[in-house]
């Protein structure tokens, strides 16, 4: 199978015989990475009818509850936490500076907006904003905000958004979930007003903490993650979709030294050794959180934050881009 981004080779890479989240079989696990840009994918892809059960769950972080459940820190994990604090220099997204990049009162579209994080922020600061999402749970929730959220995905989006261009367009942890990303990223061009910007964020498969515990990883979550990407592999993507990157953004290195995410990646785990199936798959003791805080504390941002994040921009009528502060 050749890469959509950079058509190199992809081979199998990681075996993931089922979902952790629900604990059951699934098929979609077996996932195949690029030689070249080290993009990677299921190898096998789900009839979209299939998507909404894949979220059918008792708790998720979209549904305003957190399927990692709160652990008290000990004085290891409070050093921990502490140290990787002060090793931090995330660039996360910014709602202020991209705000102020904006016309004011302009148009705001999140594309799988999850829980409407985003959307409240915009909304706070005079925008107009709307959501779409495929998951019902998502809608549900969002709807209970005082956000509207459209049913579709960046694929299939909602009938309504025909006629409809945006100042901002985001997809923020949503493309990984789509079935054809390159179809998303063509939709998300053009719901983008000339002279706009998009803001796409990922997981980053090529993170020390990714490449560690693999499958174990929280940000690993097949079948809800059907797609996996390095800050090569976006790039090249995004290029082949005609989007023109502005900026980089870098987020998620603190939170992986939490007690809280150490037990639920353990806990993914445990579900797969009482199954039989573990085989090389990787516990993420305390003790790795020491390795792993030693080999990423000062590694370079594509190789430290589980996140990666690009502001890109359309240009206008007249030829001209939106500048866009690095």
């Amino acid at each position: 199978m050749d890469c959509p981004a950079c058509s190199g080779l992809m081979r199998r890479w990681i075996a993931m015989p089922i979902d952790a989240k629900k604990d059951e079989p699934t098929p979609f696990g077996r996932i195949l990475r690029c030689d070249g840009c080290g993009l990677a994918r299921s190898s096998r892809m789900p009839d979209p009818a299939e998507v909404g059960g894949f979220y059918d769950l008792k708790s998720y972080y979209t549904h305003g509850e957190s399927h990692m459940h709160a652990v008290s820190p000990g004085l290891i994990d409070r050093i921990l936490i502490r140290l990787a604090w002060a090793a931090d220099r995330a660039t996360p997204f910014d709602v202020d500076a991209v705000a102020a990049m904006l016309p004011s009162g302009g148009r705001v579209l999140d594309i799988g907006c999850g829980d409407g994080e985003k959307l409240a922020a915009f909304r706070e600061r005079g925008f107009d904003v709307l959501g779409i999402d495929p998951d019902p749970g998502s809608r549900a929730y969002v709807a209970s905000q005082g956000l509207t959220a459209l049913p579709g995905t960046a694929e299939a989006p909602p009938s309504e958004l025909a006629d409809r261009r945006f100042d901002l367009v985001i997809m923020s942890h949503a493309l990984e979930h789509c079935i054809d990303p390159m179809r998303a990223l063509a939709t998300m061009r053009q719901l983008t007003a000339p002279g706009g910007i998009g803001y796409i964020e990922v997981p980053n498969a090529a993170c020390h903490h990714f490449e560690t515990f693999r499958q174990c990883s929280e940000m690993f979550d097949a079948p809800r993650h059907l797609w996996f990407f390095t800050p090569d592999g976006l790039a090249k993507m995004a290029d082949a979709a005609g989007l023109d990157i502005a900026a980089w953004r870098h987020n998620g290195f603190t939170r992986l030294f939490t007690p809280s995410w150490r037990a639920w990646e353990c806990e993914i785990h445990d579900r797969l050794a009482r199954r039989g199936i573990a085989g090389g798959a990787k516990r993420h003791s305390r003790w790795r959180s020491v390795m792993l805080l030693a080999r990423a504390a000062f590694a370079p941002a594509n190789r430290k934050y589980d996140s990666i994040g690009i502001l890109t921009r359309v240009p206008d009528r007249s030829g001209a881009t939106l500048r866009v502060a690095a």
